[in-house]
Order: structure tokens, then sequence, then C-alpha cells
């Protein structure tokens, strides 16, 4: 018998905390991007991650975890912000569960999701991406955050990205999308970048990126990049946090 439950499309999305704010009040805004490994090394993450994604405007986050104690740090230490969290599972024993989240200063236009047609081979458990749109003084801004098949055939995964890219496709304006993508060949990176780059996105190429294994990327449209970096002496994941500084591009920019 599986240790999970695999919620319903309806109950998949949860709120937590909410934003005072309806709409941004910059052009430019810092993000934090990290899987935070389900906060498992909760002794450091917890400094970790408060320091890290202190200031933040948007806080991106895969694996997160609604226990007694992540939520908890949200509520608490980012009580300002709206979060908004799509739920691959949650564990039978005490009904934890795990997914992907966003949490901001303002509240969004919209929250949507979809959950990856095939699901992780031995686990069957479901990977999710979740779709927020955001006002910026009458700019719209989609921000999309991903946790993409890890244990799965090449073309399941490219299968993935290409629903990811599809339901993008809608959109037309500009466009943050981050996450753990589970590029641990050369072929899933190239697969990747092809993909998205159909869409016009520009993939970031970060400051001290000292990774071996490069599995998160961040790919925009329609900003102007200030600063990309990875944050690589932290051990309190087995990811490295990534910070990124954005500016809304002038509209009449063509990308």
């Amino acid at each position: 018998m599986v240790p999970y439950i695999i919620p319903a499309k309806e109950k998949v999305l949860l709120k937590i905390g909410e934003a005072q704010k309806l709409a941004a009040p910059s052009s430019e805004f810092d993000i934090f991007v990290w899987n935070v490994f389900k906060g498992q090394k909760a002794h450091i993450f917890e400094k970790d991650f408060k320091k890290l994604g202190e200031g933040k405007d948007f806080i991106l986050l895969q694996e997160a975890l609604v226990d007694d104690k992540m939520p908890k740090i949200w509520q608490q230490d980012f009580a300002t912000y709206e979060w908004h969290l799509a739920q691959s599972f949650h564990y039978k024993k005490d009904l934890r569960s795990t997914g992907v989240a966003i949490g901001a200063k303002l509240q969004p236009a919209s929250v949507d999701f979809i959950r990856a047609k095939t699901r992780e081979l031995f686990w069957l458990t479901p990977k999710l991406t979740l779709f927020n749109e955001y006002d910026f003084g009458g700019t719209k801004a989609l921000f999309v955050c991903t946790h993409v098949l890890n244990f799965v055939t090449l073309k399941a995964f490219t299968a993935s990205l290409y629903e990811i890219a599809a339901k993008m496709s809608e959109f037309k304006g500009p466009v943050v999308l981050a996450g753990d993508f589970n590029t641990w060949n050369v072929k899933r990176y190239l697969i990747m970048k092809s993909i998205f780059r159909d869409l016009n996105l520009e993939h970031l190429d970060l400051e001290n990126d000292g990774r071996l294994l490069k599995l998160d990327h961040v790919f925009v449209r329609g900003f102007d990049v200030i600063k990309a970096q990875v944050h690589h002496t932290i051990i309190s994941s087995d990811h490295f946090p990534l910070e990124i500084r954005l500016k809304i591009a002038d509209p009449n920019k063509p990308y």
C-alpha cells in the first residue's frame, strides 16, 4: 500500500496568509528560488531560510512542506506574504503535504496549476507546476514555479515540459519561470532550453555558479536582469538557493 494520498484537483491549491497589497509598488523586485528538501535539515534550514528569504518580493519553493514547522515560519517571519501551494500529495501517516509554493508581498490576480500526466517511477507521485499572475501597475506578469519529473523516461520528461510550455503560451506578457527541472544529463538540459526558447524565454546564467550538477534554473521574458546568483555555500538542502533581481523591461521592447 502506498504511503501517500493524491488530492483531488479541487483540493490541490492551498492558501496561507494574505498580502495587503493588490499591486506591486516598484518595477524592480527580488526573487528567491529554492528546493528546500522538505526542510529536513531543520536545525539549520530555518536560519538559512529566514536569512536568505528576508526582504524578497517573491519566494518560489519546491518540496515545500505543510507540517507543524514550515507554515509557522511563513506566518510568523513572513507575515506580510501571501503563500499559494500546489500540493502534490499528502502523507497518510500524518497528513503533511508537499508541493510547489509561491510566496509574495502582493495578492495574485489569478492562481492555477497543472499536474504532469506522467508520474514518477517507483513512487508514482505526481509533479506540479504553479502559475500565479500578478499586476505590476497595469502590467500583468506570470510567475511559474515548477518541479519537473525526475525518474521517468526522456520521452515523458519532454512531454511534461511541453505541458508547461503549452499552458504558458496562453500568456503573452512578461514571465518568470523557475524551479527544479531535474536536468541531470545533457539531453534533458538541451531539450529544456529548446522548448522554452521557442516561447522567447531567456535562460539566465548565474553568478558564483559552483554547481557541478545544474538542476535548478530561471527563465525570464519581458524583464531586464540586474542580478542572478547562486548561494553555493548553503548546506541545509540538497539544492543551492538562487537569487534574482529583475526590472520590468520597456513595454515597447520586443521579445
